[in-house]
């Protein structure tokens, strides 16, 4: 394996892929959200013999009795419209589907016409449609490694309304204490955090070991629909693992986190789901 391929291996799948996501701008205007995946990565190098690229691929289900109308509009780390290459269809901000009862619907982001972009998805549904993403990573003389992350909806249940704390903004029962579990023992933990809304809000992240102790804090800015996607590569937090507890203002989020293995745990790759109350 070249020495691309190597420091590819070792940096790519989580903090090259998090650290993309840096300038945010103010002014994205972000119509209401029921449904997102918080993160979503295209794109990198598909040359012959040297392939370091992400795909994401999509799956959703109609499980209704009637057709159901689905509506992607896709977002880029600043918060603005993202044009995305979607695989036998045309590259757009948004893609429209209907689904017919009980079909299934699949199709994969084009990994070969962009550098490495990463963003986050809402999703509109109208009818009884669910589903999910799985994150594909393909690197020169290695097998692919791939994990999924959920829908997330926002609103419907209250076990999958990701706000932050203080006051909440849904006026159904939300859960104001957010936390995503971290694991640096062998591995490197990845955190995505997707704003839903047109509003700014700023996120204070709390790191805390098994016993409840505090590592350290950090604050990570979200700009109205921005994407905050960062690893957890801070030494104190290095050989650690616990659970990051999230603050916000009451602002409805929706996050997830990665844990992808390094050295020896090195081609591993699992989503870790928020943990509420």
């Amino acid at each position: 394996m070249n020495r691309m391929n190597r420091k590819g291996m070792k940096k790519t799948l989580c903090i090259a892929l998090w650290a993309m996501a840096g300038a945010q701008l103010a002014s994205a205007q972000i119509a209401p959200v029921s449904a997102s995946i918080p993160f979503i990565a295209f794109g990198g190098s598909t040359a012959p013999g040297n392939v370091n690229s992400w795909t994401t691929e999509f799956t959703f289900t109609n499980l209704g009795s009637t057709a159901a109308a689905l509506n992607l509009r896709w977002y880029g780390v600043t918060g603005q419209p993202l044009s995305v290459p979607v695989v036998g269809a045309t590259r757009a901000t948004t893609h429209q589907f209907v689904l017919a009862p009980s079909a299934t619907l699949n199709f994969l982001l084009d990994n070969t016409e962009d550098a490495l972009t990463s963003g986050w998805v809402a999703v509109d549904i109208n009818g009884s449609v669910s589903g999910q993403a799985i994150f594909h990573y393909d690197l020169t003389g290695r097998p692919e490694y791939s994990t999924a992350a959920p829908l997330i909806r926002n609103g419907a249940n209250n076990n999958l309304i990701l706000l932050g704390g203080g006051v909440p903004v849904s006026t159904v029962a939300t859960p104001v204490t957010l936390a995503l579990p971290f694991n640096n023992v062998g591995n490197i933990t990845g955190l995505s955090f997707a704003n839903i809304t047109s509003v700014a809000q700023v996120l204070t992240l709390n790191y805390l070991d098994l016993t409840g102790a505090v590592l350290m804090t950090q604050t990570t800015p979200l700009a109205p629909g921005a994407l905050s996607a960062l690893p957890t590569s801070d030494p104190r937090l290095a050989n650690q693992k616990g659970t990051v507890v999230i603050a916000g203002d009451g602002s409805p989020y929706s996050a997830i986190a990665f844990v992808q293995g390094t050295g020896a745990n090195s081609g591993t790759l699992a989503t870790l789901l928020p943990i509420t109350q």
